[in-house]
């Protein structure tokens, strides 16, 4: 059982920008009933040449159907996780999020933030989403496309940069629901020597569904049930010329996999500081951090009538570690803003496994891994050219990053007599990659043309571990590269007044080529004996991580909202879309890819949102969201369909410090197909999720 960190360190109230909020219906905050702390800690200067296409503020966050921070995300079509699957089920090795649909996979193609920490798990980059309650948050900012100098290597599609919430009144939500599903978060901040104590902490459980299709499940067909638990505690000091924040937190969830003797468990410490400094010379932040991780996974190979199972993998441990930090510096200019940025992270991890079961056991251990080395330094230079009436300009922003893999391994040996019978060890690798962004602006920045590269290393996951679930197999790969991705974004944005209400309106065009992308590549089929991996049975697959030629991709992110006029209950509307077309050009050595669509990637996703709050107090929330058919692999021969969902949520402010809710996803039934294995097993959802609860605020 994981052992809460007894020690209280460093925390990093990160660089906020500017807070682009999308124009919705603001649901009026309770009024405290005592008095109230709050403590907003100065950022330094905003990157203005990357502000955020969506910002959700607490109100918004708090107003979400899905109580988890990936489902309040449905608000931005495009945006999610490798697959279908809500992080509360599903698997953390698919929890990787993209910010646009090019090609997602289970590393994810984008960062997360928090305060200027990195989010991204040091051996798989994935994100472990239960860290993140909405309740804990300030501010989420949505960065697609190229993030700017002070983001790092690890923002391929834009970044997820989260706000912690600091001070503030006590607030405590409390939730039940269907598949015995509960859930509790609190937080709440006391002053203490001039500065600030804010505890955040919660808990949830839920027995699950079972994710294989009806028509389809065996007695080896479990609910795919889970629970986690989460405890942070964040100090911020007065000091001379500054500010001092410290934090710790920890955290631990267990998942079934949804089949008899599948499951996995993780958990992790994060240790955190920054020292924020200011005078006449500027600005100047630095942070320090350092994280922990351990994570295990059974999986199982399922018989033909899903009536037994064979243990296919026991990935017992894999523990890994990050350190690292950030300088960010903003000189003090009278004509313009830059900002300098030096980072730097270490992380190293490895799996430790047993595989290649024979007879009653497990016949091979396996212990794989190494460690990378990432360092980058940065320039945001905004406003470089300025017209006179500062209505026209130019924006620029460069980094240089040098990546460093080492210490690779791979060793397998007999259990029985220790035997060694694979051992390899690749070469150091290293290289440079300079990359930035050019963005012309037009009408004070409502219209903007930007020209951008930006590039991701590989994980060590990807690097080094190979995996199994059910019968299909992916090898791992030491000699990928970093993937790099050159395009062309324009952005248009319009406010006006009609139609009884406040409009804004949103429009981005792209074009993108994702050259040497890591992708999941067929490279055999069962029944037979294949390389390494033994016998694998009919319906079985054989895929190994490759660089694999380059992605084209050209797309439209639009959105358009509108509020009602009035002092009094203002309904709105909320509309957004996301429309990808992309392309797989596998080149000379995988020519079998060419002209196929990336796995994973919908051609299109949409949202539909209406509130309509009403005099009473009660307010009401409709959300339509659906997203494209996709496929679940490289080679396009399983199709997963096209859906239309509807969610809805019903929240009643009955006294000045509490609301409560209730909210429904999927009331109508529809058919979530979610994964498709080489045996053709379907994995879907389509049963409603609904919960009540009530939120305290003190």
């Amino acid at each position: 059982m994981f052992s809460w960190p007894s020690l209280l360190l460093l925390a990093s109230p990160a660089t906020a920008l500017p807070q682009d909020t999308i124009v919705s219906a603001r649901a009026t905050e309770p009024e405290a009933a005592s008095e109230v702390i709050v403590v907003r800690a100065e950022r330094l200067p905003p990157d203005r040449s990357m502000r955020p296409q969506i910002s959700l503020d607490e109100t918004m966050l708090g107003s979400s159907i899905g109580l988890r921070l990936d489902e309040a995300l449905r608000v931005a079509p495009g945006a999610g996780l490798f697959r279908r699957t809500a992080s509360g089920s599903a698997n953390a090795t698919i929890q990787g999020l993209s910010l646009r649909p090019i090609a997602p996979n289970g590393a994810g193609r984008a960062l997360v933030s928090l305060d200027g920490v990195p989010q991204n798990d040091p051996f798989g980059s994935w994100v472990f989403w239960v860290r993140h309650d909405p309740l804990f948050l300030e501010r989420v900012d949505v960065r697609r496309g190229a993030a700017g100098a002070g983001f790092g290597p690890l923002a391929l599609t834009g970044a997820l940069d989260l706000v912690e919430a600091r001070g503030g009144p006590a607030r405590l939500r409390l939730s039940a629901g269907g598949q015995g599903a509960m859930q509790v978060a609190t937080r709440g901040s006391a002053a203490a020597g001039g500065g600030t104590i804010t505890a955040m902490a919660s808990y949830e459980t839920s027995d699950g569904l079972i994710p294989v299709s009806p028509v389809q499940r065996g007695k080896v067909d479990l609910p795919a049930d889970f629970s986690a638990s989460t405890l942070t505690l964040v100090t911020e000091i007065p000091a001379d010329n500054g500010q001092w924040s410290f934090r710790v937190s920890g955290f631990e969830e267990e998942k079934g996999a949804g089949t008899l003797g599948g499951r996995s468990a993780a958990r992790g410490a994060d240790l955190s500081g920054a020292r924020k400094l200011q005078g006449d010379w500027g600005q100047a932040r630095l942070i320090l951090f350092v994280q922990t991780r351990d994570f295990a996974n059974q999986t199982t190979s399922v018989s033909v009538d899903r009536a037994s199972v064979t243990p296919a993998l026991d990935q017992f441990e894999t523990p890994a570690s990050a350190l690292g930090g950030s300088v960010i510096y903003a000189p003090a200019l009278a004509r313009w803003s830059p900002r300098w940025t030096l980072d730097w992270r270490y992380s190293e991890g490895e799996t430790r496994e047993l595989f290649r079961f024979i007879g009653t056991g497990f016949t091979r251990t396996r212990v794989a891994g190494g460690a990378q080395d990432l360092m980058g330094l940065g320039l945001d230079a905004p406003r470089v050219l300025l017209s006179n009436n500062e209505q026209m300009g130019l924006d620029a922003t460069i980094r240089l990053d040098r990546w460093a893999h080492d210490g690779a391994k791979r060793l397998e040996t007999d259990r029985a007599t220790g035997a060694v019978t694979l051992s390899e060890t690749s070469r150091d690798r290293e290289g440079y990659v300079a990359t930035g962004r050019l963005s012309t602006f037009a009408w004070g920045g409502k219209a903007r043309i930007s020209l951008f590269r930006t590039f991701r290393p590989p994980s060590l996951n990807e690097l080094h571990r190979p995996f199994r679930v059910g019968n299909d197999v992916t090898e791992a790969n030491a000699d990928l590269v970093p993937e790099v991705l050159d395009g062309v974004d324009v952005d248009l944005q319009a406010d006006w007044q009609g139609l009884g209400g406040a409009w804004a309106g949103s429009l981005t065009l792209y074009a993108s080529k994702l050259q040497d992308p890591i992708t999941n590549v067929t490279i055999g089929v069962g029944p037979g004996v294949l390389p390494r991996v033994g016998f694998l049975p009919a319906g079985g697959t054989l895929r190994q991580r490759l660089n694999a030629g380059e992605i084209q991709a050209k797309g439209l992110e639009a959105g358009l909202t509108w509020v009602a006029d009035g002092t009094g209950p203002q309904p709105a509307v909320e509309m957004r879309v996301s429309l990808v077309d992309a392309e797989v050009d596998g080149g000379r050595l995988l020519p079998a890819l060419n002209g196929l669509r990336p796995a994973q990637s919908a051609p299109w996703a949409s949202y539909l949102g209406l509130i309509l709050p009403f005099r009473a107090g009660p307010q009401l929330k409709v959300a339509l969201r659906g997203e494209g058919a996709r496929y679940e692999d490289d080679l396009n021969t399983r199709k997963l369909k096209a859906y239309q969902a509807l969610d809805l949520r019903v929240s009643w402010p009955v006294r000045r410090d509490t609301e409560v809710f209730a909210s429904a996803e999927n009331v109508t039934g529809t058919r979530i197909m979610t994964a498709i294995s080489g045996a053709g097993i379907l994995s879907e959802t389509s049963t409603p999720l609904w919960r009540v609860g009530l939120t305290f605020t003190r």
